[in-house]
């Protein structure tokens, strides 16, 4: 009797097992960053946890402009990954959409475990009370300049006020070496461009949009901005004449390769010139970015982990995100790229000594004037569509390159914005 009461239950475990559907892996999508280290760290935590729950897991590290085919796709079939990266624009423009989680709950628990998260972090995945996006981490902008060549123009320190290094640019600009003062570039799909003329706008007192969301880019202040930018090209001539042209390596390569005197880049810069060229670190100062009558402004980058509405593992994912998040593996993490990532737990930023080398400072400093798309309002959509279009770099395009007056490019400007509301 207990031989066929065995018999049965085996015989029913098999037919349970057999019909029981398999556990889906937890899928994570990550931006691809540029040290090598910190992918490896963060595809093994998240391994870790998975082996901690006995589920099967699949990391995909992607290149960032791979990401909008892979998210349109994974919308439209609805074969979503449970968690993914997002730059805050794009998390509002999820969020528009309806298809990323409320976490705000969990990102509370986080914070009480680990610490406060910068502010402006959370508040620019925040919509109507609610955040949809845990902040991973910043990256800020700051002027990189050689000191070598400052120092033989007669100039005893870095500048630190726009109308500075437009003075400074100039006369650091020499054709005849191949030598340019200013590498600022524009190009198409150039977001460092995108980033770095709001930086100026905001600090001459422009804006695009004003504290209602709207429009107002057609204002004296922005007009003298972008005068003053373009007048950089085609007056003082201090850019290189590729700069029109360029992508995001644009500037990278025009400092590392003696090119250009001063540029404007996140740490990506000096992470290469400490692996390759210790002799160009050495004449490499850093500081934050100039200031213009309104103030100091850096466009601030944040970079978040979200989880789709519709995922198959939602809970998973949480747990998942609170474990990336527990802050003493977060801080070996964010260390290994420093200064190119930037911590959001506030603590971290005064504690950690990494912090205060000379060529990490100027980053972390940068935080304190971030300011997002959509300033001197709160981020919208609108305001990052705006971003993704590029509607920056094409008025600076008809201005510089098609001669067109500041006063059409910017009513151009309005027209394209006003399609992409």
């Amino acid at each position: 009797m207990m031989k066929k009461v065995l018999l049965f239950g085996l015989a029913l475990l098999a037919i349970t097992q057999m019909w029981a559907a398999p556990q889906k892996p937890l899928t994570v999508w990550m931006k691809k960053g540029f040290v090598d280290a910190q992918n490896t760290m963060f595809e093994q935590r998240v391994k870790e946890f998975a082996a901690s729950k006995n589920i099967p897991v699949n990391v995909e590290l992607i290149a960032y402009e791979d990401f909008f085919p892979k998210w349109t796709a994974a919308i439209a079939s609805g074969n979503l990954p449970d968690i993914s990266f997002f730059g805050y624009q794009e998390v509002g423009q999820f969020y528009s959409q309806g298809v990323l989680e409320d976490i705000s709950s969990l990102v509370a628990e986080v914070q009480k475990k680990n610490g406060q998260i910068f502010s402006n972090c959370l508040k620019v995945v925040s919509f109507n009370g609610k955040t949809y996006a845990m902040p991973l981490w910043g990256e800020g902008t700051a002027l990189y300049y050689r000191k070598d060549l400052l120092a033989q123009a007669g100039f005893k320190n870095p500048p630190d006020t726009w109308e500075e290094f437009r003075t400074m640019a100039a006369k650091l600009t020499n054709p005849s070496k191949n030598q340019f003062g200013a590498g600022i570039g524009y190009g198409e799909g150039n977001s460092d461009a995108e980033w770095l003329s709001r930086a100026i706008i905001w600090a001459f007192g422009g804006s695009i949009f004003d504290k209602n969301g709207a429009l107002v880019i057609n204002s004296s202040k922005t007009k003298e901005a972008v005068k003053f930018i373009a007048d950089m090209f085609t007056v003082d001539k201090s850019t290189p004449p590729s700069a029109i042209g360029w992508n995001d390596a644009g500037n990278n390569t025009a400092y590392l390769s003696g090119q250009a005197a001063m540029v404007f880049n996140t740490g990506s810069i000096v992470n290469a010139i400490k692996k390759d060229n210790p002799d160009l670190l050495d004449k490499t100062g850093i500081v934050v970015l100039p200031k213009g009558s309104a103030g100091r402004f850096t466009a601030g980058i944040s970079n978040n982990l979200a989880i789709f509405k519709d995922a198959p593992n939602k809970e998973l994912a949480k747990q998942c995100l609170a474990y990336i998040m527990e802050s003493s593996w977060y801080q070996k993490w964010i260390d290994v790229s420093a200064p190119l990532a930037l911590p959001v737990y506030e603590s971290l930023s005064q504690t950690d000594p990494v912090w205060k080398d000379q060529y990490n400072k100027a980053f972390i400093d940068s935080m304190a004037t971030f300011a997002f798309l959509g300033y001197a309002g709160p981020y919208t959509p609108w305001a990052g569509r705006l971003y993704n279009l590029r509607l920056i770099n094409n008025l600076f395009e008809n201005v510089i390159v098609k001669n067109q007056s500041i006063d059409a490019a910017i009513a151009d400007f309005e027209v394209q914005a006003n399609k992409a509301k």
